[in-house]
């Protein structure tokens, strides 16, 4: 194979350094995950390089590097200089020049701002545009590609760009795949792209002199738990409870009248919601007025559930202290007192419950919040009376929506690893279950990496890369498939004449949106959104 000899130009400020100056240069090239970087080791024998120099290299010049073969230089980075290092003995003198791309502008500020309502690439535009000043257009061609999601609420607080674009390119999709790749092009330009959308053409046959194939465990999930928003109550129906006396419906009342003088029935005259509310009517005189709720075997967790809601109304006879008595599976009772005027009108009343919420409570040390059977409401009169208060809308309410999706096989191969995530956009049972289960087939299997390197690569006017898509055919593994390039690395080292590019590459399965486990179409898929805390 005729292969021509290494050829680079680097540029810093309005200083081009001779080819016959560098010893070695080293580009890294990297997009999504992190920003490309470089390394140039020039020969200063005679210190022009040097502060007191006629060609002194100062930090925070912007330059560009071109590697190539023979006549052929195409650019591979804009750059900007960062890091000096002089080292001088009697026999030689070198400068190392070290700096990212312009990249390196996604970390100089922090944003402290929130969007409601607002495309994917609208807030990139945003990011790029005003706060790190990189162009996104070439020759009139958007380079930030247009998404299919839309984030109802994102807020950030001093939070480097870097990180916000990041998060939208891990999460944001396109015609249903979840993932975008963003970089800095070879001319400066920022780009946003879907992954696995930018083909570059080479052909690496009878090129490649060293592969290293390599598939791992590390990132395998094969139990997926998603936790949605903390909207769910118990009863679903929030009113359901307080609109029979039989819960259950055993043909037995679970509301009963916790003393002697007390008599329970449903009102449909005084109510607050639906048909019906809970009285309790004190007939005979007594200091207060006690009404139960039995659960029964619908017990609750009131870790999961952690707020306890309903209203009520009570008679001008009772004063305004009210108890609210819960009573675990296990026979201990938790107590707690608020007030509520006797006005006869209705208040809504939201107390903590559960471990997190204990310290307002009166109870044992073994209460156990896990399993709430029974309870009562409980309104007391100055001294002695008779009279009536009203219950409805009686409810747990505050527990995440949630579901989890397995894959049996996969934990008999690589053992149990469980992934767990919280998304407040999620708001029922089957959206958790939807993403779950997308979640798994991405997660479920390992994934494929590759490891190139060659010293006869020869790629004319089109380098290679990160976020480039690579088809490899190497048949002593068995590979004939696409690959995603993750870096590039150009090595070119003077002394041998020598250009290495050393390539990562991996392959996984697509990150398929949730709805497409639902068979949805995509104009319902327009109106999904995301959001993060």
């Amino acid at each position: 194979m005729s292969l021509e000899i290494p050829s680079v130009t680097v540029v810093f400020g309005d200083i081009t350094v001779p080819q016959t100056d560098i010893v070695t240069l080293h580009v890294h090239l990297g997009c999504t995950r992190e920003v490309s970087s470089f390394e140039c080791q020039i020969q200063n024998f005679d210190g022009k390089y040097g502060p007191n120099g006629d060609y002194s290299i100062s930090l925070g010049l912007d330059g560009s590097i071109r590697i190539g073969r023979g006549t052929t230089c195409p650019l591979v980075v804009t750059v900007r200089v960062e890091e000096l290092i002089h080292r001088v003995s009697p026999s030689e003198a070198y400068l190392t020049v070290r700096g990212r791309c312009w990249g390196e502008r996604l970390f100089r500020r922090t944003v402290t701002k929130k969007w409601e309502n607002k495309k994917g690439e609208e807030i990139v535009k945003e990011l790029v545009e005003y706060y790190a000043g990189l162009s996104h257009q070439r020759n009139g061609t958007e380079l930030i590609e247009d998404t299919d999601t839309t984030y109802t609420r994102l807020q950030y607080e001093d939070t480097p760009i870097f990180e916000i674009i990041k998060f939208i390119a891990e999460t944001a999709d396109k015609n249903g795949v979840i993932g975008y790749d963003f970089r800095v092009e070879p001319d400066g330009k920022f780009a946003f792209f879907p992954k696995m959308s930018k083909t570059n053409p080479i052909d690496l046959t009878n090129q490649i002199e060293i592969v290293e194939y390599r598939r791992d465990i590390h990132g395998v999930r094969n139990k997926v738990t998603i936790y949605g928003a903390a909207e769910k109550a118990k009863p679903p129906d929030k009113d359901a409870w307080t609109e029979t006396l039989d819960i259950n419906n055993d043909g037995v009342n679970d509301w009963v009248s916790g003393t002697d003088t007390g008599v329970v029935s449903l009102d449909s005259e005084t109510k607050m919601t639906g048909d019906y509310s809970i009285r309790h009517e004190t007939a005979y005189s007594d200091s207060y007025g006690s009404l139960n709720l039995y659960l029964a075997d619908n017990t609750t967790n009131c870790n999961k559930y952690p707020i306890l809601c309903f209203q009520i109304r009570k008679e001008k006879s009772f004063g305004n202290t009210v108890h609210i008595g819960l009573h675990d599976a296990f026979g201990n009772w938790a107590d707690y007192w608020t007030d509520i005027l006797s006005d006869e009108r209705w208040h809504m009343v939201e107390i903590g419950v559960g471990e997190k919420n204990e310290d307002n409570w009166q109870r044992p040390s073994n209460f156990d919040w896990s399993q709430i059977n029974q309870i009562a409401i409980e309104c007391f009169f100055e001294e002695t009376g008779t009279g009536k208060f009203w219950i409805d809308n009686l409810f747990f309410n505050n527990c995440r929506w949630e579901a989890t999706a397995e894959d049996s096989q996969s934990q008999t191969d690589y053992g149990l690893r469980e992934l767990v995530e919280i998304d407040e956009e999620l708001h029922s049972d089957y959206e958790c279950q939807l993403r779950a289960k997308a979640l798994l087939d991405y997660l479920k299997d390992p994934i494929e990496y590759l490891k190139v390197k060659s010293t006869v690569i020869n790629y004319g006017d089109n380098p290679i890369l990160p976020g480039d898509k690579l088809h490899l055919t190497l048949p002593s593994l068995n590979i004939d498939a696409d690959y995603r390039v993750t870096t590039v690395e150009y090595y070119v080292d003077a002394r041998t004449q020598t250009l290495e590019v050393s390539l990562e590459l991996g392959r996984e399965p697509q990150l398929l949106a949730d709805y497409i486990y639902a068979l949805r179409s995509k104009t319902a898929k327009l109106s999904k959104t995301k959001a993060y805390r």
